[in-house]
Parts: structure tokens; C-alpha cells; sequence
């Protein structure tokens, strides 16, 4: 048998273990699925309205979100600082790829049960359809690491900003002194004492790859961090400060732990995005 026959099975055995201690394709975990949609420009909609769009917009949202129990949760972002002012994000949540499938599949039963009377839905949905182009790009397909989401305590009144970034981690050969066990531990007490105490940050969701994109972690793994904040003014300060140095009173204890936590980043990111998330089509 040849060395490197010999050799593979130690390196699956090791990607196992690597993926495991972070959940990845764990079946507790869910996904996410991340769709943009294009919107006509209102000048090009026959006999629209921006107040009409708003309004067919939330009535298909408030009628279709809870009908359909595929879905576990859905954001609907609107330009901010980033791309066209034409463009939708739909940032979906299933339980499973199956999940996800099956409900894209009975769309249009489910509309039969929001809207009973056949003429009523047709019309409905001719105002509707109007204002998009029929086209959407499928973005990603990713795994949410559900140990680390946190959800919003209440609905609010007015659209959020949601900041969207890809970080990268290093791979566990390159970290000094480091381990996937030490790696999870760090994870699990910066959520429980930092992220869960961040007033500011409303909500959090934290994806890997699963079916989309590049993955090799013998060079980085890319971590995407999807985060809500009230205002533009509070994505911009984190709220990271604070819980912090509650924590960790002592500066030096503070940076020391700091290091320690951020030996297992790259040190760089990618913006993807900042949006509107637009509260009322929300799920």
C-alpha cells in the first residue's frame, strides 16, 4: 500500500474531528439559504406606486409567512450602503435542505390557502409580480451554527440594519499552542458573556459552508457573521466594548484573553454588505 493510501485515512479522521467540534453538518444545526431579488424600477411599473409596492409586499408576507412551516424564519433586506437600490436580500432559515426544498415546491398551494377565491389570488398576484423582473440569483446555501445564533427579544417597530461579514479562521496547524477543543471552549464563552450581554446587537446569526462556495481548511475556513443593529450608528460602534470589560474588569486579564481568542482568526474580512431589513416582511 502506497504512503499515501496510508495517510488518508488519518487525514478524513482529522477532518471529522476538526468539523465535528464546530457542528458542522451536525443535525442539530440548520441552514440557510440566501437569495437576491430584483425589483423593477417604479418609473417601469405599469400604474405602481411606491406605496402600493409597500402594501402588496407586506399583505404577501403577512399572509404566506405563517403558512409556510418549512420555514423557520426569514429576513428581507433592502439596500442600505450596499449593491443596487433595485436588489432584495432574502436570507432564509430551514430546518433541513430537504426542508427548504419541499417548500419552494408548494409555494403555490400555499398561496391557494392565503388567497381562496382563485380571481382574488390572481389579481392579487398580477399587482404583486409587477414590481420584480422574474429573476433571482441563488447566493449561498450555508450551515447556521445554531449553538451561536442570538434572537431577537421582540419585533421591531422600525427597519433594523443588518451588517454582513465573512471572516476567515486559521487552520488549527498554524495556531501556536492551539486545539480544537481550546478553540470551542474560547467560542462557547465569548457567546455566553460577550455576544449574549451585547445590548446593541439584537440579533446574530453565525454560518459556514455547507453547500455553496470554496472550502478548504488546510488554508482558512470562512465564517460568515450575519448581525442586526438598531441603527447605522450602533453597527458602527459593535457594543462590543461594554460586556468586555464586564467580564474581564482587568485590563491585562482582558488582553490576554482577547489574544488567546483571536489567535484562531486570520485577521482579515470581507464586507458583504449592510442592509435595511425591511421588520414588517419579515418572519
Amino acid at each position: 500500500m502506497s504512503y499515501s493510501f496510508r495517510i488518508l485515512p488519518c487525514l478524513i479522521f482529522f477532518m471529522v474531528l476538526n468539523n465535528a467540534l464546530l457542528g458542522q453538518y451536525d443535525p442539530e444545526n440548520e441552514v440557510v439559504t440566501i437569495s437576491k431579488y430584483h425589483l423593477k424600477p417604479l418609473s417601469e411599473v405599469e400604474n405602481g406606486s411606491a406605496a402600493e409596492r409597500k402594501e402588496v409586499f407586506e399583505e404577501y408576507a403577512r399572509k404566506m409567512n405563517p403558512l409556510s412551516t418549512k420555514l423557520k424564519s426569514a429576513m428581507m433586506l433592502g439596500h442600505y450602503w450596499t449593491g443596487s437600490s433595485q436588489d432584495i436580500l432574502a436570507v432564509n432559515r430551514w430546518k433541513s435542505i430537504a426542508d427548504a426544498d419541499e417548500s419552494v415546491v408548494s409555494t403555490e398551494e400555499v398561496r391557494k390557502r392565503a388567497w381562496r377565491r382563485d380571481d382574488l389570488r390572481e389579481e392579487f398576484m398580477k399587482k404583486y409580480n409587477k414590481y420584480w423582473t422574474g429573476r433571482h440569483d441563488d447566493l449561498e446555501v450555508l450551515e447556521l451554527l445554531n449553538g451561536y445564533t442570538k434572537n431577537r427579544k421582540r419585533k421591531p417597530k422600525e427597519n433594523t440594519v443588518v451588517t454582513i461579514v465573512r471572516r476567515y479562521m486559521a487552520p488549527l496547524s498554524t495556531v501556536e499552542d492551539g486545539s480544537a477543543e481550546e478553540r470551542k471552549e474560547l467560542w462557547d464563552e465569548w457567546f455566553e458573556n460577550i455576544t449574549m450581554e451585547n445590548d446593541k446587537l439584537l440579533s446574530q446569526m453565525i454560518l459556514r459552508h455547507y453547500w455553496s462556495g470554496t472550502y478548504n481548511p488546510r488554508e482558512e475556513t470562512p465564517i460568515i457573521f450575519i448581525r442586526e443593529f438598531v441603527s447605522m450608528a450602533d453597527a458602527d460602534d459593535g457594543g462590543w466594548d461594554e460586556p468586555l470589560e464586564q467580564y474581564w474588569p482587568d485590563e491585562d486579564t482582558r488582553e490576554e484573553n482577547l489574544a488567546k481568542f483571536f489567535k484562531y482568526w486570520l485577521g482579515k474580512h470581507e464586507d458583504i454588505g449592510v442592509y435595511h431589513n425591511l421588520v414588517n416582511l419579515q418572519k
